[in-house]
């Protein structure tokens, strides 16, 4: 059985042209979960950021000590910003930030937020 000369190479011509989005199929696939991954660090930082922030007594700067600390560690968020707020009541934690860039000209940020309400003492007779 013989081929029709029309279709010499076809099959190189069909990977030269699928083989670069293949690839950058699996790139974004890549950078996705470096995205995720990112979002759940920053999500990490802030609620360790809000367990320190929420004891009586306890400072912004320590909170936000504990949050680069943690990001330190974990790595994978870029340029991050933290912003503590606290009241009598509540504090709340947000951590701003970019994931790694693989995919050229994709630059994704990250944001998380942890809330928790402010930790007190009640006297016995008052509860």
């Amino acid at each position: 059985m013989s081929r029709c000369r029309g279709e010499e190479g076809l099959t190189s011509t069909q990977i030269a042209v699928m083989m670069p989005a293949l690839l950058f199929w699996i790139m974004l696939t890549v950078q996705y979960g470096l995205w995720f991954h990112a979002k759940q660090v920053a999500g990490a930082a802030a609620a360790e950021a809000v367990d320190v922030a929420q004891v009586p007594g306890a400072s912004a700067t320590r909170a936000e000590a504990a949050a680069r600390s943690f990001l330190a560690q974990a790595g994978n968020l870029r340029n991050a910003e933290i912003e503590i707020n606290q009241d009598a009541e509540r504090v709340s934690v947000r951590v701003r930030g970019r994931a790694p860039q693989l995919v050229p000209g994709m630059s994704w940020a990250v944001a998380s937020v942890a809330q928790a309400p402010m930790e007190r003492f009640i006297p016995q007779p008052e509860r």
